[in-house]
């Protein structure tokens, strides 16, 4: 398998490292270089970390700030992204502060096993369920009761192509088509299972989306095929990035078949010219908010 780098026209991690950001410069060695960090985990001199900690309120939530601050779902969505990004930090559920917020999150779980709070108590979720499970996993076996349930009733909900929809706000019937933005959502779950259940179910679905990157989803909410461009951190909604991150994880080979223009395109900042898609960054949150 070709080595991401020899798809680069130079390697970005010695500038990198060169970051005075003990998070960023943490996660390098972690995660890329897949060696010991200089930095002790968790990276409590991050300034990011400090403010999680200085906002997290008493029932283990984060809170948008402002006219959003009192409503229930931004505090749910907060909550998630916020949980993401401690554990970028090397946070897990041996940390009081993970733990506490992990704690709120699985209070938000119904007795069907999805989370619900992103759209409100009555419509479903499996984007943000998939999203929720995938941090409960990883932060520690703690909370794998929970993420199992969150898999099994994802399994439960699939449309019959094999991807997911949002039940009720867009999707009534299992014939229905999945939704790309959805679904790529909603698989992050499956590569953070320890016991990789699901993996058939997993492998269908993924190969929904991965032949269907650049191309416009079949539902109303970012259907557009420039919502493929613009990029999140933490990763949130699908897009060319995210997508290639849980393709990758679920053991697709990114240098080639359908993965391979989105790929490169990233590698290269080409998007634009080789699919019409412009890569942005999208400004839909800030770690520091709540």
């Amino acid at each position: 398998m070709m080595s991401w780098k020899e798809l680069l026209k130079a390697d970005p991690i010695p500038k990198m490292l060169e970051s005075e950001d003990d998070g960023l410069r943490n996660r390098i060695f972690r995660d890329i270089l897949e060696t010991k960090s200089e930095i002790d985990e968790p990276v409590v001199d991050d300034s990011h970390y400090k403010t999680f900690v200085r906002r997290q309120k008493p029932d283990g939530s984060w809170r948008e700030s402002g006219r959003k601050k009192n409503e229930p779902h931004w505090t749910f969505i907060t909550t998630l992204r916020t949980l993401y990004c401690l554990l970028d930090l090397g946070e897990d559920g041996e940390n009081e502060v993970f733990d506490a917020g992990a704690k709120y999150l699985i209070g938000t779980q119904t007795p069907d096993g999805d989370y619900r709070g992103a759209y409100g108590e009555d419509i479903p979720a499996p984007d943000y369920t998939g999203m929720a499970a995938d941090v409960l996993f990883r932060g520690g076996n703690a909370y794998h009761e929970s993420a199992n349930n969150a898999l099994d009733w994802l399994i439960e909900i699939r449309r019959n192509d094999g991807g997911w929809a949002i039940p009720k706000l867009r999707s009534n019937s299992p014939k229905d088509p999945f939704s790309h933005q959805v679904t790529g959502m909603a698989l992050r779950a499956f590569p953070s299972d320890p016991k990789g259940r699901y993996g058939k179910e997993a492998e269908k679905a993924s190969k929904l989306l991965a032949n269907n990157i650049f191309k416009p989803d079949n539902y109303p909410d970012r259907r557009q095929p420039e919502y493929w461009g613009k990029l999140c951190y933490p990763f949130w909604f699908t897009d060319a990035l995210s997508a290639l991150d849980v393709l990758g994880k679920l053991g697709f080979g990114l240098e080639e078949g359908a993965c391979n223009g989105p790929l490169i395109g990233c590698s290269n900042n080409r998007i634009k010219r080789d699919s019409g898609v412009p890569i942005s960054a999208e400004r839909t949150w800030s770690p520091t908010h709540g």
